[in-house]
């Protein structure tokens, strides 16, 4: 996001390669707010919005989202995120407030970004059973039920949709990414990824752009050869691509 000419590219990619291709947003962001951004034309209509950092599956051309159901049911019954919140908080982790309405498979904190207070949360949660931890930006925890999150998403879909895993790529910019690159897909890291991101993503499937967002996704896909094209390594433009 905020590449203008990355976002137009990318549109206009997703556009020619229709019939080719499926398009999952993976994001912490709610699948509402995703929504908002392809509505404002920010970006391309995915098939799929995976939002609250990868818990909550929208099947975008299902009305009953039957895919989305079925993902959700992995969780046990028992899941709770109140439990979580009422163990998890303590000193430099507090609940974070989410504008859409708290997501009914993610725990989310507000973390000071320091080493001794995540494992202080390590050990007041340790007790419990089926959720996993993942800190990002050095400043947010989210408290994930074991079956769910962004690593798992991705294998749930090339599982569903019965994709060749040589036909799986992944993009993604920040440590709460991390799990898709651990999957053993292809993926991308795009130049403007925080550290925290790409110095994990070190396997040789995964690939690091010289260009950054839109444009590092787009030029991933050229270096995999998924698409055909070409894109800006200096400045200027210069882009096509064929159809496939």
């Amino acid at each position: 996001m905020g590449d203008g000419e990355g976002e137009a590219l990318l549109k206009a990619l997703v556009r020619c390669y229709s019939s080719g291709l499926y398009l999952a947003v993976i994001t912490g962001r709610s699948w509402q707010s995703v929504m908002g951004l392809v509505e404002g034309g920010r970006l391309p209509q995915p098939d799929y919005i995976c939002g609250s950092v990868g818990t909550e599956l929208v099947a975008c051309h299902d009305p009953d989202n039957g895919l989305g159901r079925k993902y959700a049911a992995q969780v046990s019954a028992g899941w709770d995120v109140e439990t979580i919140y009422a163990l998890g908080e303590g000193a430099g982790m507090r609940r974070q407030e989410f504008s859409a309405g708290q997501p009914r498979f993610q725990a989310g904190f507000d973390w000071d970004g320091q080493a001794e207070t995540l494992a202080a949360f390590h050990t007041r949660l340790a007790h419990l059973d089926g959720y996993h931890v993942v800190a990002s930006y050095g400043m947010y925890v989210d408290v994930l039920p074991t079956p769910l999150g962004k690593g798992n998403v991705v294998r749930f879909l090339q599982q569903e949709l019965g994709l060749d895993p040589e036909r799986v790529v992944v993009a993604g910019d920040s440590g709460n990414d991390r799990e898709m690159f651990d999957t053993g897909f292809k993926g991308i890291v795009p130049a403007n990824a925080l550290e925290e991101l790409s110095a994990a993503a070190c396997r040789p499937w995964h690939y690091h752009s010289p260009l950054p967002a839109a444009r590092g996704v787009i030029d991933g896909l050229c270096h995999f050869g998924f698409v055909t094209c070409q894109v800006p390594l200096s400045n200027g433009w210069k882009v096509q691509w064929e159809n496939p």
